[in-house]
């Protein structure tokens, strides 16, 4: 059977790496997951077995401790460091992509002040940064966050929606609206500064998803925070999100002879519903991909 190659690509994945940057007793930690992945001319390597073109994914995981010991000033300049180093080391590859996830610290506060070098998570989720080079063309990146959750126990409501044979799902006007938020978003230029509106832009999406008491569902309230990321943003081009409609279920307290008067819920985690959807500012260009 004869076959052609189509499209492939190769990396390594779940690349840990934490870096201490020490200002005397002060400190400061950047702890990320990394992933490459090269696309190019690897077809040798898929025919014939011959590896000669390709950089091994071991090396990709020294390349990241190895630039890492320059410190890491900011995690979209050490993508674009890294990326455009496995350009150099692999002259087959024509694309290198790097997404770096960010495990958010912030400082114990100890009698009122914020500890030298003690940490507990952030919250906010986890700010995801991909930076894509290409050997000729435009290096671009992208930012995000995944596991950002989301809960408001009132201000959602979901009725007048289209009903078949099959449809049993009860109207309401009022309930439970939990997700955890992935999104992604671009940028103006490469210059803008990428770090704050990692932190900026899930701030904002968390702020109008509290506010829009008037949601009618998540379609509704994914409109309502893509358009506060725009209008409080003006570098970013689009976002795109994927919110996961994580239901609670009115528990029946009737054969314990007791009633629920929206107080107990039973989380379920499937199925589930998952609604996407991108917004795009005017006159922009939205993301490459869907």
């Amino acid at each position: 059977m004869a076959g052609v190659l189509g499209d492939n690509r190769y990396g390594k994945s779940g690349i840990r790496l934490a870096v201490v940057s020490r200002d005397g007793d002060t400190h400061d930690v950047t702890d990320l997951d990394i992933d490459v992945r090269l696309e190019g001319d690897f077809a040798a390597a898929h025919r014939d077995g011959d590896n000669r073109a390709v950089l091994p994914t071991d090396t990709m995981r020294g390349t990241c401790y190895a630039l890492a010991r320059d410190g890491i000033t900011g995690v979209a300049a050490f993508g674009r460091r890294l990326a455009a180093r496995f350009l150099d080391a692999a002259p087959a590859a024509r694309r290198a992509t790097v997404t770096l996830t960010a495990t958010p610290w912030q400082r114990v506060v100890v009698d009122g002040r914020p500890h030298p070098h003690a940490f507990t998570p952030a919250p906010g989720g986890r700010p995801v940064t991909t930076v894509s080079s290409q050997r000729e063309g435009p290096t671009i990146v992208t930012g995000g966050v995944r596991d950002l959750r989301l809960l408001k126990t009132t201000g959602s409501a979901f009725s007048g929606f289209l009903r078949d044979e099959y449809t049993t799902l009860p109207e309401t006007r009022d309930r439970i609206l939990a997700t955890t938020v992935v999104a992604a978003w671009g940028f103006t230029s490469l210059d803008v500064d990428h770090d704050r509106l990692a932190a900026a832009v899930p701030a904002t999406c968390a702020a109008r998803f509290a506010t829009h008491d008037e949601s009618e569902s998540v379609q509704h309230t994914l409109h309502a925070m893509g358009t506060a990321v725009l209008d409080a943003h003006p570098e970013i081009t689009w976002i795109r999100f994927t919110l996961p409609n994580e239901h609670h279920v009115l528990a029946d307290l009737s054969p314990y002879g007791r009633d629920n008067p929206d107080v107990v819920f039973v989380a379920t985690d499937r199925p589930f519903g998952v609604i996407e959807g991108t917004l795009v500012r005017d006159g922009a260009a939205g993301p490459a991909t869907p």
